[in-house]
């Protein structure tokens, strides 16, 4: 039988492992970046999804993604997704951690009509002004929020204010996310006039297209736009989907 002494001495010893596990682990994940870059730099081969987000798939389909941000708001999200039901048109929503932890029912209804849930990160803040740790920092605590309601992890994410550089791409990526910004930006956080909004969506759309739209209560006008959108987009062949479905009809993207 193993002495009191013994006991303690043996349970000192696997904290001791685990903390230089633990500590290993984040050393890694801290560093990766860093390294993938400078020795890309080193050799002259920097490519494109190490320096940029993914914005378009590379397909002759209309097909294209229908994308909204959220981050705060109690009257817009719900009547963004009444209009999607409506119409049963899969898109795809990029939710802040607070918000989503703050409104869990209304992320699964969005879920449960078919959308794809992926992550808008936990503060509104630059990621190209974060630390390697911060990034992941903050896109894990969302990553939490967001798979203890739908149940799935998120594969994207969009970074606040569409802000990234290539070092936030690779620690992004070191946690499992893609980052992702978006071929045609309607402008409706502007709140520029509902009949811009639908100008610059249905004019600029294009096969593989990422369309970058908001359902926060800050957009006063996009609840009023997306019928006339969904219109156009229909009266003009294109087939709407979700950002993971988009993926499956051609190459991806990346560019600044």
């Amino acid at each position: 039988m193993m002495s009191s002494f013994g006991m303690r001495y043996r349970l000192i010893w696997l904290s001791l492992v685990m903390l230089v596990t633990i500590s290993l682990v984040d050393a890694i994940t801290i560093a990766w970046p860093q390294r993938v870059l400078a020795q890309s730099t080193a050799m002259g081969v920097l490519p494109a999804q190490d320096r940029y987000s993914l914005r378009d798939v590379a397909t002759t389909k209309k097909v294209a993604a229908l994308t909204f941000d959220i981050s705060w708001g109690t009257l817009m999200p719900p009547k963004i997704l009444a209009i999607l039901k409506r119409d049963h048109v899969p898109a795809t929503i990029f939710v802040s951690g607070p918000w989503a932890r703050e409104h869990p029912e209304v992320v699964k209804e969005y879920a449960q009509a078919g959308a794809e849930i992926e992550s808008h990160g936990w503060a509104h803040v630059n990621y190209s002004e974060l630390s390697n740790p911060g990034i992941v920092e903050n896109l894990m605590k969302t990553n939490k929020v967001i798979q203890e309601i739908t149940g799935v992890k998120p594969s994207f994410v969009r970074p606040p204010n569409g802000d990234f550089n290539g070092r936030s791409i690779l620690a992004a990526r070191s946690v499992g996310y893609t980052t992702v910004t978006w071929g045609t930006d309607s402008l409706d956080w502007m709140n520029p006039g509902v009949s811009t909004i639908i100008q610059r969506v249905g004019g600029r759309i294009h096969p593989g297209d990422i369309v970058l739209m908001h359902a926060s209560d800050t957009c006063k006008q996009t609840d009023i736009a997306l019928p006339a959108i969904l219109q156009i987009l229909k009266n003009k062949g294109y087939k709407l989907v979700t950002l993971k479905q988009l993926l499956t009809y051609g190459e991806p993207i990346y560019r600044g």
